[in-house]
C-alpha cells in the first residue's frame, strides 16, 4: 500500500488507502484460483469499467481508520480489519439482495439477477471468508496477541447480530404486527452492529482504554441505529439517482421499516392499502402518498434525529482534537444529513 505522510490524509486519500488495502485481500483469492469470484466481485466493488461509479463511500472502513487515528493510533495499523468490515458489510448486502429480491445496488444489476442465485449465495459466503483472511493481516503490524484476539472477538459478535437482524428483518415481512421495539432490537443488529464494530476496532488496534473502546461502541451503535432509519426513509422517499435503489422496494417486499410501522398505527388509510396487498406501481405509489399523510416522515425523522444526537454526544464526550476527530465528526454528519 503506498503510504501517505502527514499531514494527515483526507478522506478522499484515506477511501483510495481503503481500495488499495481491498485489492491486497482480493489478491488473496489468487491462491485458491478462483478467477471467476475475482471477477465478480471486482464488479460488485465497482473496480471495473462498467462498474467504476458504484464503488459505494466505504463508510464503515473509513469509520475504523479515524477512529483508531482519533484516538492516537496509527490508521494504516487499521487498514487490515478496514478491509475486513468493509468485505463483511459486501457479503451482506450481497445475501441480502438474494433475499430480498433486490434488482439493482448501488445503480447496478445485482449479483443474484445478473448471474443467478446459486452463483450469488457461493459469491457471498467467499467475500465473508475472504474478510476473515483479510483480517488476519493484522499480526502483520506486530500488535500484542490480546489486540488481536479482542478484534477477532468483536467481529465475531458483529457478525453474529447482524445475521439475527437479518433473520429478524425477513421474519417481520409475514408478521402482521411488529412493536417498534422490535424494529430497533432489528437495526441493531442488521446495522449498527457492524457501524459498532468498525469504531471500536479501530480503538482496540489503537490500543485506547476500555473505557474510550466503549464509548466509540456507543458512538458506533448511536451512528447505525440513526443511519438506518435514515435509510428507511430514503427508501422511500429518496431520489433513486442519488441512493441507487429502486423507489418503493420495501413496500413491494413488505418490508416493517419504521415509517411503514408508524403508518400502520397511526393511519386507518394507509393500513386499507396495505391490507389490500397490491403491489403494481399505481398501489406502491398510493401507499406512499398515504404514508407520507400520516406524518410518518416527520416522526421517522424525528426518532434519526435522536440518535444522531446520541451519536455526536458520545464522541465529544472524548474530548478528541484533532484532525481525525474533526473527520470524524464531518463524516458523521455528512451521513446523518443526507437529503431526500
Amino acid at each position: 500500500m503506498t503510504e501517505i505522510h502527514s499531514p494527515f490524509p483526507t478522506i478522499p486519500q484515506l477511501r483510495q488507502a481503503i481500495d488499495e488495502d481491498l485489492r491486497i485481500a482480493w489478491s488473496l483469492l489468487d491462491n485458491y484460483k478462483a478467477e471467476d469470484i475475482a471477477q465478480i466481485l471486482s464488479y460488485h466493488l465497482g473496480w471495473l469499467e462498467e462498474s467504476q461509479q458504484n464503488k459505494g463511500k466505504r463508510i464503515r472502513p473509513l469509520l475504523t481508520l479515524l477512529s483508531c487515528a482519533a484516538v492516537g493510533g496509527d490508521w494504516r495499523w487499521a487498514t487490515p480489519i478496514s478491509s475486513c468490515i468493509e468485505l463483511i458489510h459486501n457479503f451482506s448486502l450481497i445475501h441480502d439482495d438474494i433475499e430480498d429480491g433486490s434488482e439493482t445496488r448501488r445503480g447496478q444489476t445485482t449479483i443474484w439477477k445478473r448471474w443467478g442465485v446459486p452463483k450469488a449465495i457461493n459469491i457471498g459466503d467467499a467475500v465473508f471468508v475472504l474478510g476473515r483472511l483479510s483480517a488476519h493481516r493484522i499480526t502483520e503490524n506486530n500488535l500484542p496477541d490480546a489486540v488481536v484476539v479482542k478484534v477477532f472477538k468483536i467481529l465475531d459478535h458483529a457478525c453474529m447480530k447482524l445475521t439475527v437482524g437479518q433473520d429478524l428483518d425477513l421474519a417481520f415481512e409475514t408478521r402482521e404486527d411488529v412493536a417498534e421495539d422490535e424494529y430497533l432490537e432489528m437495526i441493531e443488529g442488521k446495522t449498527s452492529a457492524l457501524l459498532a464494530a468498525s469504531t471500536s476496532c479501530g480503538g482496540v488496534v489503537a490500543q485506547a482504554d476500555t473505557d474510550t473502546i466503549e464509548t466509540l461502541h456507543v458512538f458506533g451503535h448511536h451512528l447505525g441505529m440513526a443511519f438506518q432509519i435514515r435509510d428507511d426513509i430514503l427508501g422511500l422517499w429518496g431520489d433513486p439517482n442519488q441512493t441507487g435503489k429502486s423507489i418503493g422496494d420495501d413496500l413491494r417486499a413488505r418490508k416493517k421499516t419504521l415509517p411503514i410501522i408508524y403508518g400502520l398505527r397511526q393511519s386507518d388509510e394507509f393500513k386499507e392499502r396495505w391490507d389490500s396487498g397490491g403491489l403494481d406501481d399505481a398501489s406502491i405509489e398510493s401507499m406512499r402518498e398515504a404514508l407520507e399523510s400520516s406524518d410518518a416522515l416527520a416522526y421517522t425523522d424525528a426518532q434519526s434525529e435522536k440518535h444522531t444526537e446520541l451519536a455526536h454526544d458520545a464522541i465529544s464526550s472524548l474530548g478528541l482534537e484533532n484532525i481525525a476527530s474533526r473527520l470524524l465528526t464531518e463524516l458523521t454528519s455528512e451521513l446523518l444529513v443526507r437529503q431526500i
